[in-house]
């Protein structure tokens, strides 16, 4: 089993961190629509377990509440960037999803083995 270093979690944690974001920028963008509001809940679900996977990788190589102090900060960010390259206009997101949808999804629905390894670990401490 191999050891993911401390650069390739960071990225990792980036990743699942600007994923949450996109996914929360959905959510909003089809509840503000008057859209599926099943497809809306679907993506507030899919963007906390995003937070969730950023934030377990975060906080691999720092303490707890930095790690949660730092992955809050980086989807701020992701989200203040989205929202400026949309104009604040849901009418746009299709840029965002041109963007961001296909390797979100694919980072959703394939979880890296470093991810899931310390899913495993994790797991296994608790028991």
């Amino acid at each position: 089993m191999g050891h993911a270093n401390a650069a390739e979690l960071e990225n990792l944690a980036g990743h699942y961190a600007e994923c949450s974001a996109y996914f929360t920028l959905a959510y909003h963008a089809v509840n503000n629509s008057g859209g599926d509001t099943t497809a809306a809940e679907g993506f507030s679900e899919v963007s906390d377990n995003a937070m969730f996977y950023s934030l377990l990788l975060a906080s691999e190589n720092r303490e707890q509440d930095m790690a949660i102090n730092v992955t809050h900060s980086r989807i701020e960010m992701y989200l203040k960037l989205m929202k400026r390259e949309i104009n604040n206009d849901n009418a746009n997101f299709s840029i965002l999803m041109n963007k961001h949808s296909f390797p979100c999804q694919d980072a959703m629905n394939n979880l890296p083995i470093e991810l899931l390894n310390i899913i495993n670990r994790r797991i296994s401490e608790t028991q």
